[in-house]
């Protein structure tokens, strides 16, 4: 006794079984991808915070008095202490 249709029926679901699995693969694919950028993103996130304490560090050290007064005195200034009064 073969019904009638048993095949069609039998590609149908094949057919949504294989775009079920494609579905996934995709999703699947999609998100390795996505995982990949996010670790990119992160180790540049990292690197970026680095540089900036780097530059924190040299703001700091350029902007001691002591540093300041020498380049003041290097390019001419006078400490107002030390300024004379226009008589």
């Amino acid at each position: 006794m073969h019904r009638q249709g048993s095949l069609g029926t039998t590609l149908r679901f094949g057919l949504l079984y294989l775009l079920a699995l494609l579905f996934v693969f995709a999703v699947g694919h999609r998100n390795q991808m996505e995982k990949a950028h996010l670790a990119e993103i992160k180790a540049e996130l990292a690197r970026l915070k680095a540089r900036e304490e780097t530059l924190l560090k040299e703001r700091w050290q350029a902007t001691e008095p002591h540093r300041v007064l020498s380049w003041a005195k290097e390019k001419g200034f006078v400490p107002m202490s030390q300024g004379r009064w226009a008589e």
